[in-house]
């Protein structure tokens, strides 16, 4: 296999494997050192691509025009700096669209450099999402067991949701539905070794279990999705079916072990009655995992002679929809017949769905439940906000601050948990349009390849990644994948690795037929050259975009916590640190607010206000900042200015505690005294008795 291919191809799996490690990259700094190292690999790749010819950038048309619609999208974003509401997050939002725009373009430079690549990132996938499963049944299995300060699976004590790696349950069941297929790709593959296809059997009933002990039931909405796609396109349908039935039964025992443990699914229990518990799933569990392997091993041995001909698969199917169809049925039937009726239970639902209220999050019986986890309420708030700006929006990454105008409860969220919806409200209908367009045509461009795959490994491997790259489209409907590096990327790699693909050789993925020559050989050395020198000069630009606003916030953080020790020597450090914040990142007023709450240390109450000012004109729509404002209007004996600084808090944060808490001692001090002359009536004046 060429080195450059191979070796881009194993960086990108580097580069997955540190995301979802690092909780998803979601922190700002994880997410920083996320950029900069997929900036790094862009810059090594271009020579392999514009000057040697090593790497191959093609895919369909259909393909390039969801790049370039993607392409036009990061422009729009970066343009709504102009008009955002929050133009520090408008750039953060920015350098995270130019990082999938990388790695996508890199997956597909992967993916059409040589045939198996294809199944190099599908084994690599694999081998990530497996090396998850182990990390979150472990939780649950061996609380007990911790390796240093490298490895503790006493992760599910406080809340039994398995949560970790990630640090959110529902990425997790998202990231290992995502596994699902290609491991049933694997073990549906006849051509390999048994005990290959045994460890992929056991590992998707693995697989199977940590997603229930998530109780994520939008995971579960997503797996079901990507088993719909893999299915119809895998070239195995009864085949997938019945290895899907069997790893179900498999897991029914150890399922219902730990959703019925009351040590397993409470929250704040001992470790030591964990401990207990979890050995007895783990037992439970490795007694199904034995009887299962014993008779699949018996099954494969038999699969060769049982082939069946097509009219025999077509009559199994259609026993198969027809046994759907009549469980469907029942299912209705005992609907209409419980005290509700159907329309009752709808009613109910709906209310269940579209209710504010605090729920638990632990309890097990949450996955029958069609509470919307206040998902319906964010909702709303983003089709206020696009309805208000339904061209242009607030500004990409603005939602935080939008929501904060539009909620009507003390409800604190940074994304409305829908990725259509939060592109309308933070990039409008423009915005929108290009994002989910550029989207569609690259989904398109991987699905048309599915009917022209040869039968074999390379059709099954196809069909699963395609179906990877569905979960992650109807899972992202409602929930915030986008703002999700560690659950992002996997998608997206799998999506720029079957574009690319397509084009990877004259016989398709699986063909093994070399590529023809790049055609960067043919163009001119001065050609190359310039272009070289400006993908480099803007890969670097990126990287130092992906560094400077976290630099910046570390600073002011580093300010804030120098200003603490009191000294002359500590406060001017503090205030020179601040100062460098500030001008590292002039989208931001984290550097001024440092100052000010600096320069009141210092006792400079004039010199604080001063630099809050200019916080609220650079970031007018930052309500924090108003609020500090109002404080330190009020200890400067200016309730008047206070009462404008709380007003336009409260404009910006109508439910905000602290702006209400303020109006309130303003209004206080502003109020005249009891004793005081104006306090009741004039004197002379007619009493109203």
């Amino acid at each position: 296999m060429p080195l450059a291919p191979t070796a881009l191809g194993g960086a990108l799996l580097v580069v997955l494997l540190y995301a979802v490690y690092a909780h998803g990259a979601v922190a700002s700094s994880n997410e920083e050192r996320l950029q900069v190292a997929v900036a790094a690999l862009a810059v090594l790749a271009v020579g392999p691509w514009l000057w040697s010819g090593a790497l191959r950038f093609t895919a369909p048309a259909v393909a390039w025009g969801g790049l370039l619609t993607l392409a036009v999208f990061a422009a729009w974003s970066g343009a709504s700096v102009i008009w955002s509401v929050a133009p520090d997050q408008t750039w953060l939002e920015l350098d995270r669209i130019v990082t999938y725009l990388l790695v996508l373009s890199l997956a597909i430079a992967v993916g059409a450099s040589h045939p198996r690549m294809l199944e190099l990132v599908a084994t690599g996938l694999l081998a990530l999402v497996a090396t998850v499963t182990l990390y979150a049944l472990g939780q649950k299995l061996v609380p007990g067991v911790h390796i240093g300060r490298l490895v503790s699976f006493n992760q599910a004590g406080p809340l039994p949701r398995l949560q970790q790696p990630l640090g959110y349950w529902n990425a997790l069941a998202m990231l290992i539905a995502i596994g699902v297929p290609v491991a049933l790709a694997v073990l549906d593959d006849r051509s390999r070794s048994r005990s290959a296809r045994l460890a992929s059997l056991a590992l998707l009933v693995g697989m199977l279990l940590a997603i229930a002990f998530t109780y994520s039931r939008g995971g579960l909405l997503a797996l079901g999705a990507a088993l719909a796609v893999g299915v119809a396109c895998s070239g195995a349908r009864l085949r997938w079916l019945m290895w899907l039935a069997i790893a179900c039964l498999a897991a029914a025992p150890s399922l219902l072990s730990g959703l019925t443990s009351h040590q397993l699914t409470a929250a704040g229990i001992a470790l030591g009655q964990r401990e207990a518990a979890g050995g007895k799933l783990a037992a439970v569990l490795l007694g199904s995992l034995v009887v299962l392997l014993v008779l699949a091993a018996g099954l494969m041995r038999l699969e060769r002679q049982l082939v069946l001909e097509r009219v025999h698969t077509r009559r199994i199917g259609m026993a198969l929809a027809a046994l759907a169809l009549a469980a469907l049925a029942a299912g209705v039937l005992a609907v209409g017949l419980s005290s509700r009726g159907i329309g009752g239970t709808a009613s109910h639902a709906w209310r269940s769905f579209t209710a504010t209220r605090a729920t638990s999050t632990y309890d097990p019986h949450r996955l029958l439940s069609a509470d919307s986890e206040n998902r319906w309420v964010w909702w709303k708030e983003a089709s206020g906000a696009f309805s208000d700006r339904p061209v242009t929006g607030w500004g990409a990454g603005s939602f935080s601050v939008v929501h904060l105008l539009y909620r009507r409860q003390t409800l604190s969220v940074q994304q409305p948990h829908s990725l259509p919806l939060q592109l309308l409200a933070e990039t409008g209908a423009v915005g929108a349009a290009l994002a989910l367009g550029g989207l569609a045509l690259l989904v398109l461009a991987a699905a048309r390849g599915a009917p022209g795959q040869t039968p074999g490994r390379g059709r099954l491997l196809y069909a699963s990644l395609l179906a990877a790259v569905v979960a992650f489209v109807v899972h992202s409907l409602y929930d915030w994948d986008w703002d999700l590096p560690g659950v992002a990327l996997p998608a997206l790699v799998s999506l720029g690795v079957l574009v690319g693909s397509r084009r990877a050789g004259r016989g398709g993925p699986a063909s093994g037929l070399p590529h023809p020559a790049a055609p960067a050989r043919r163009v001119p050395g001065l050609v190359r050259a310039v272009g070289l020198a400006g993908a480099i000069l803007f890969l670097c630009a990126f990287a130092v975009s992906a560094i400077l606003p976290r630099l910046a916030a570390s600073k002011a953080a580093a300010a804030l916590v120098s200003s603490s020790g009191g000294s002359p020597d500590a406060l001017a450090r503090a205030q020179s640190e601040a100062a460098l914040a500030d001008k590292l990142d002039p989208l931001s007023d984290v550097g001024l607010r440092a100052e000010s709450t600096i320069a009141i240390h210092r006792g400079q109450l004039s010199l604080a206000r001063a630099e809050l000012l200019a916080a609220v004109k650079r970031d007018p729509t930052d309500a924090q900042a108003w609020e500090e404002l109002a404080v330190d209007d009020y200890f400067l004996r200016d309730p008047r200015e206070g009462a404008l600084a709380v007003r336009r808090a409260l404009q910006l944060d109508p439910r905000g505690t602290i702006a209400g808490g303020l109006a309130q001692r303003l209004t206080l001090a502003l109020s005249p005294p009891q004793a005081s002359p104006t306090a009741g009536p004039a004197p002379g004046s007619a009493s109203t008795g």
